[in-house]
């Protein structure tokens, strides 16, 4: 990356490589996994920076969530890149990867660096700075001037807690009526008659926690999405076909500026539509969703519900309990709350002791500017890279307006990204712009029923992201090391660790990592001919052995 043609956002006093580069002072709001990972590669860089965290400990929603949470896939698709999780810790409960969490911040004095206890209120920018106020549990009300804002607050704060809004709901108990996030204690379920709302991954686990107490347990939903299996068919496990190269150039629609190889499986008419349909059709017999008390075979195709940003990976055990009954379905929405009781709009009243929101999460970010919060369009906030505001070059959403499905991989590579666009600078506000319209058309085109979640959703794209992403710091795409490379770089799937050199900053002195900041990088086709030779050769192999083998004798 050229200094000369990108001016840093941050003052710069020392130019050398291996001096401290930076005078300016970055404000960190959050202290969830983007916040900590955040702090820790600017810390390395020498970068000077502060991190509010509302609550007492690191860690964001691994730190408050409901009883029983825990990771849904395999450790491996979820820890530090340059940290591996511990053997053994697949689906690994929600106390341990916290404790993982503060142990990493402990290793790179994020610790020193983060002040807990501390709201922030609102942030101002003036001609220079941004002006940041803070209520504090120790200092009380302070100002504080910075160069640079990370909103580091994710997409899941508990604080942004959504709730819809029915009438009567105000005539409930306490403790009757809560977000999947402070269903703290499961006893507040026992012999009661509980409902819980949504159809994700929270509301699987709410509906499965109340099953083991409640006289009764339903699930609520208007929709229906496609589960996804911790293993395709108990053998296949599900990253193979959604985190690999091979996997992402079959996923529709096709990313923008895709590949030559992408292009070609692309353009063969009915192909891939008859692909996603048979996974489709495989996933509804492992999961048996026609077998339930009500058909759970969602209406709309694999493809378009999985980009939609929807599929979540439930517990093998969810649908056999459907299936016996242990937890009711229902397939509508509520018009009226009642004290004990909810009534839905086909007129039917069921029995609700309890009524539990898996509903998700909405970010206000009341702390933002007018100007700032008035950026967001009505299908989100629009950003370049995911992360910054061409009008607003001095603040950076990190992780806070992406999902991703590895989004502890994304955090990180994004906190590189963030601290090489502190050294270098950013492309001009054209090339930004210019960049945010061609993904605004794309996805309003291929995401008709995405609504307010459009801008943040990369899900299925998160390979594609993760290489945009590599280029603009001059960043090899290609991860994989050891034997049968061009194997691995198509089809073994993309985990945390192929990027821990990026994270921790090893791939400048790499050997094989370094190209020119956004730059073109070659193609896959290198690998795929290699691929294709070496299937050539092991056919010509066992074709001359065949041929030259002698007979066998029969006596």
């Amino acid at each position: 990356m050229s200094s000369a043609k990108f001016a840093p956002l941050l003052p710069v006093t020392v130019s050398h490589e291996d001096g401290l580069p930076y005078a300016g002072h970055v404000c960190i709001i959050g202290g969830g996994v983007a916040g900590v990972v955040t702090a820790r590669v600017l810390l390395a860089e020498g970068v000077q920076c502060t991190l509010f965290e509302k609550s007492h400990t690191l860690g964001g929603v691994w730190a408050d969530n409901y009883t029983g949470f825990g990771i849904q896939v395999p450790s491996r698709l979820y820890e530090f890149p340059d940290k591996p999780l511990p053997a053994g810790w697949d689906f690994a409960a929600g106390e341990r990867i916290h404790g993982y969490i503060q142990e990493y911040a402990r290793e790179h004095g994020v610790y020193e660096a983060a002040r807990f206890g501390c709201d922030v209120k609102c942030i101002s920018r003036d001609a220079e700075q941004w002006k940041v106020e803070v209520e504090s549990e120790s200092a009380g009300h302070e100002v504080l001037a910075f160069d640079f804002v990370v909103i580091a607050t994710g997409v899941y704060s508990s604080t942004d807690k959504f709730i819809p809004q029915y009438t009567g709901a105000e005539c409930r108990a306490p403790g009757t009526y809560l977000h999947s996030v402070d269903l703290k204690d499961p006893s507040l379920c026992k012999d009661k008659h509980v409902i819980t709302v949504g159809y994700g991954k929270s509301a699987f686990d709410c509906a499965q926690i109340a099953s083991k107490l409640a006289s009764s347990s339903t699930l609520l939903f208007r929709e229906v999405h496609w589960p996804i299996p911790r293993k395709i068919l108990g053998l296949v496990d599900f990253e193979w076909a959604t985190f690999s190269r091979f996997g992402a150039g079959c996923l529709k629609p096709t990313y923008p500026h895709c590949g030559p190889i992408e292009g070609l499986v692309h353009s063969i008419p009915g192909l891939l539509e008859g692909f996603w349909w048979l996974v489709a059709k495989i996933f509804s017999w492992q999961f048996g969703l026609k077998a339930c008390t009500v058909d759970l075979e969602p209406k709309q195709g694999f493809l378009a519900d999985y980009w939609g940003g929807h599929g979540c990976i439930p517990h093998p055990s969810f649908f056999p309990q459907v299936q016996s009954g242990a937890i009711g379905v229902k397939q509508n929405s509520i018009r009226t709350v009642k004290p004990k009781s909810v009534v839905l709009e086909s007129g039917e009243e069921l029995p609700a002791d309890v009524v539990i929101f898996g509903t998700g999460f909405r970010p206000s970010l009341s702390f933002l500017p007018e100007e700032v919060r008035a950026l967001r369009e009505n299908d989100g906030l629009w950003l370049y890279r995911q992360m910054v505001h061409p009008d607003q070059p001095a603040l950076c959403w990190l992780n806070s307006n992406t999902t991703t499905f590895t989004n502890i991989t994304t955090a990180a590579i994004q906190a590189r990204w963030l601290a090489e666009m502190l050294r270098h600078g950013l492309p001009s506000a054209e090339e930004m712009r210019s960049t945010i319209e061609e993904q605004k058309a794309w996805k309003r085109e291929t995401m008709p029923n995405a609504g307010h979640a459009r801008a943040y959703m990369i899900q299925t794209h998160q390979v594609h992201y993760y290489d945009d992403l590599l280029r603009d710091m001059g960043v090899s795409v290609r991860r994989k090391q050891g034997p049968l490379r061009a194997l691995r770089e198509l089809f073994e799937p993309y985990r945390p660790r192929d990027y821990a050199s990026v994270v921790a900053g090893e791939y400048k002195t790499r050997k094989g990592d370094l190209c020119p900041a956004r730059a073109a990088q070659r193609s896959f086709c290198g690998e795929l001919l290699l691929c294709i030779g070496m299937l050539a050769i092991i056919c010509a192999a066992c074709s001359f052995m065949s041929a030259h083998a002698p007979l066998p004798s029969w006596r």
